[in-house]
């Protein structure tokens, strides 16, 4: 917005709504914001429209404040959630241009929404004068976030709720971050399973003697110290499966560790592996370890029940990596993707809009290999048939391994510069889905620089410049994503992850049962068996991208938490599980889980396309 000096009656407005009315302090970005809105509605010459104008934004600051209160703390990265500094001030009492900005942003989404999303101008009950007309752009609603930047929050055993830790994630963080991951997500899934209804005990209504036999039948979690002289008794407990030093099996929880006795064991759906939080049913014997009867992953929360315990925690933070070319669209090139946590009345709101987008889709392409010809000629058909049915996606994710092979570091560089500037060829082709698509590239496992840690950051910029040169000559939009990575549109948010899940799982999965006298029951079924199905169920009820042994899959200690997947990506969220195997679309708890699959398999090239508006996903 063009600044706007402000008539000297303009500011006494301004001041007398929001210092004598509401009893806050405004800093002279947030009156210049007030005087560029007023006049790109046409309100700059009417000044019996401007105290409602007025009013409505300083009452959205209000509301901020009160919804932080509520809660004692915003759990964001930032002071407060309402009243967004932006660097300008210390106080988080002085209200700016961008905490107006973000208010007036919820007034447009609302006031909208109320109308239909139908952009008719109609005023109604729920109008503003100050919003009147105007619809909410969903490119200022998209956002692509960074491991790297999203808020680590610290999880409180005790009082159950997510603070902002007190140190900001780094690289090399110090020796006792090495202990304090683990137990962040063991403390999580701890409070996820006493909250479930077939944890919690019945109440006892009736005689002394049906309440013992409802306490006898009740079956609660026990910790490992309270198993020491109870040889005999049988115990439920809850920890991670790990080897001891001499190579045995054993559960860790918070308070110690117990060997296990696997041989009679009976799994449950899912794939146990190393390093997996499990829960253990089971005898304590003489010999001080537990003969388990049964192990399972521990249940599964959904989206709406961790809202409404953590509804004002900002789990992404800042949209990150920014966009790297200008855009076309102006609102683009101004404003900042839409951040932090929503409200549910938001959120209706949100999908409101989501709805009236029902021609927007995002299109997910997975080992693209830009090294390959008969690859980027296939890629380059795609976008054709796109620009022939005249249907543009919204946003392009390009997920590696962007290399067919692994080329020597002498050849490394030269040959992804080549393959960048062949993709950038290809897409100047298309004019059309270069400035109206959002293109986005994460890495694959194998993709420079390439190592075993997870999360990875983006892809060198040295790298992709060729790319980035083309695009930013046609006024392309580009995002440089970490893996994994965040993609949030309006109320959704899309967990993007490259790696070849399946086969590093299947490769570290415990053997539970004896293989010998087992032998022949397993190969009866194996074909019924649904690895697609077991692996969502583990990863989600797991609330973890890798839920593995540090030896086996070494995450960066202090960025474990951009790993986690609690809240569960939401009702009906998606979750991409970009991978070699087979692709596969499931639906596990409300979350859509897709693995589009590797674009070019034999002869074949397979992708998939996700629409926002109906929350479905169709292969290609």
């Amino acid at each position: 917005m063009a600044a706007v000096a402000p008539p000297p009656e303009l500011r006494r407005a301004i001041l007398r709504v929001f210092t004598t009315k509401h009893s806050l302090q405004l800093h002279s970005s947030a009156i210049a914001f007030i005087t560029s809105t007023l006049a790109e509605h046409g309100l700059l010459q009417q000044p019996l429209e401007w105290e409602e104008a007025i009013d409505a934004l300083a009452q959205g600051i209000v509301e901020g404040q009160t919804d932080v209160d509520s809660k004692h703390a915003s759990y964001t990265s930032k002071p407060s959630a309402a009243l967004d500094l932006g660097g300008e001030e210390d106080s988080s009492d002085v209200v700016t241009a961008a905490a107006l900005e973000k208010v007036y942003s919820r007034l447009v989404v609302a006031d909208s929404a109320a109308n239909g999303g139908s952009g008719t101008g109609t005023t109604n009950s729920h109008g503003h004068e100050l919003t009147d007309g105007e619809l909410p752009d969903p490119h200022r609603y998209f956002g692509v976030h960074s491991a790297f930047t999203q808020p680590k929050l610290a999880f409180d055993p005790i009082r159950k709720v997510f603070e902002p830790a007190s140190l900001s994630p780094t690289v090399l963080p110090t020796a006792s971050t090495r202990s304090n991951f683990p137990r962040q997500r063991y403390h999580i899934l701890r409070s996820v399973i006493a909250r479930n209804e077939n944890f919690c005990p019945p109440l006892a209504i009736g005689t002394a003697s049906s309440s013992k036999n409802v306490a006898d039948g009740f079956m609660k979690l026990t910790s490992t110290k309270n198993l020491l002289g109870r040889q005999g008794q049988r115990f439920l407990l809850f920890g991670m499966l790990s080897t001891s030093s001499d190579g045995r099996y054993e559960l860790e929880d918070a308070d110690g560790t117990v060997g296990l006795d696997l041989q009679t064991a009976i799994p449950g759906e899912g794939i146990f592996t190393e390093g997996s939080l499990i829960l253990v049913e089971g005898e304590y014997t003489v010999e001080e370890r537990i003969r388990v009867f049964a192990i399972g992953h521990p249940p599964s929360e959904t989206r709406a029940q961790a809202r409404s315990i953590h509804a004002h925690t900002d789990f992404l933070g800042a949209p990150q990596p920014p966009i790297l070319s200008s855009a076309s669209a102006p609102s683009r090139a101004v404003a900042a993707p839409w951040r932090g946590a929503i409200s549910v009345k938001e959120e209706a709101a949100f999908q409101v809009h989501e709805a009236n987008h029902s021609d927007l889709c995002f299109v997910i392409f997975s080992d693209l290999h830009l090294d390959h010809p008969k690859t980027m000629s296939a890629f380059s058909t795609v976008l054709q048939g796109y620009v022939d049915a005249e249907f543009i996606p919204f946003a392009l994710v390009l997920c590696g391994n962007f290399a067919s092979q692994q080329y020597t570091s002498a050849d490394m560089v030269e040959k992804y510069k080549a393959g960048f500037a062949a993709l950038g060829e290809t897409l100047s082709a298309f004019p059309a889905v270069v400035r109206s698509s959002h293109i986005i590239l994460v890495p694959g496992p194998q993709d420079p620089f390439s190592t075993s840690l997870v999360p990875r950051p983006p892809l060198p910029q040295v790298l992709v410049q060729p790319l980035l040169n083309k695009l930013k000559a046609m006024q392309g939009t580009i995002h440089l994503a970490s893996n994994p990575c965040r993609i949030s549109y309006f109320s959704q948010q899309i967990v993007v992850y490259r790696d070849d899940t399946m086969t590093r799982f299947l490769r570290n999965t415990v053997r539970i049962k004896d293989e010998e006298r087992e032998q022949e029951r397993e190969e009866r079924e194996r074909e019924e068996r649904d690895l697609k199905k077991f692996l969502v169920s583990t990863v989600l009820d797991q609330a973890h991208l890798v839920p593995l042994a540090q030896r086996i899959r070494p995450v960066l200690w202090d960025h474990d938490h951009s790993l986690s997947l609690y809240p569960m990506p939401t009702t009906e969220k998606q979750l991409v599980l970009a991978d070699a195997y087979d692709r596969y679309e499931l639906t596990y708890e409300g979350c859509h889980v897709v693995n589009p699959g590797s674009f070019r398999s034999g002869n074949a090239f397979a992708w998939s396309t996700y629409y926002p508006a109906s929350r479905r996903t169709e292969p290609r």
